[in-house]
C-alpha cells in the first residue's frame, strides 16, 4: 500500500516543475520587454529558491528511498546556488552567466524526481528497497 505522503510528494513535485515552466515564461516577459523589469521572475524565484526544503521533508516523511533523497537533496543544493548567481551579475558576470545553464539543470532534476516518484506510487512493491 502506497501512503499519502507518497502521493503528497508526487503532487508538489509536478507543482514545482510547473512553477518551473512559468518561472522561464516569466523570464521572457521580463527578456521581451511585455514587463517592465525582472521583479516577478526574481519573486518566483525566490519562493521555488525554497521548495525543495519541503520537498525534502515530504520525501523524508514518505520513505521514498535513500535513492530518491540523494535526487532531492541535491535538487535542494543546485537550487541553493540559483538565486545567488543571479545576484552575481554586476560583480561576476561570468558567474552569472550560468544562472540559466543552472535553470536547464533544475528543470532536469525536478522531472527526474517526478519521474521517480511517479513510479514509486504506481509501482510500489518493484521500488521498495
Amino acid at each position: 500500500m502506497v501512503s499519502g505522503a507518497r502521493y503528497v510528494f508526487v503532487a508538489f513535485v509536478w507543482i514545482y516543475v510547473a512553477a518551473i515552466l512559468f518561472q522561464v515564461f516569466l523570464a521572457g516577459i521580463g527578456l521581451f520587454g511585455a514587463a517592465k523589469d525582472f521583479e516577478p521572475h526574481a519573486g518566483l524565484g525566490w519562493i521555488l529558491h525554497l521548495v525543495p526544503v519541503l520537498l525534502l521533508i515530504v520525501a523524508a516523511v514518505a520513505r521514498v528511498g535513500s535513492s530518491l533523497l540523494r535526487w532531492t537533496a541535491a535538487l535542494l543544493v543546485v537550487q541553493f546556488v540559483q538565486p545567488i548567481l543571479a545576484t552575481l551579475r554586476n560583480d561576476a558576470p561570468v558567474a552569472a552567466a550560468f544562472h540559466p545553464v543552472l535553470a536547464l539543470v533544475i528543470f532536469w532534476l525536478a522531472l527526474t524526481i517526478g519521474l521517480k516518484a511517479w513510479r514509486l506510487v504506481r509501482e510500489p512493491a518493484q521500488m521498495a528497497a
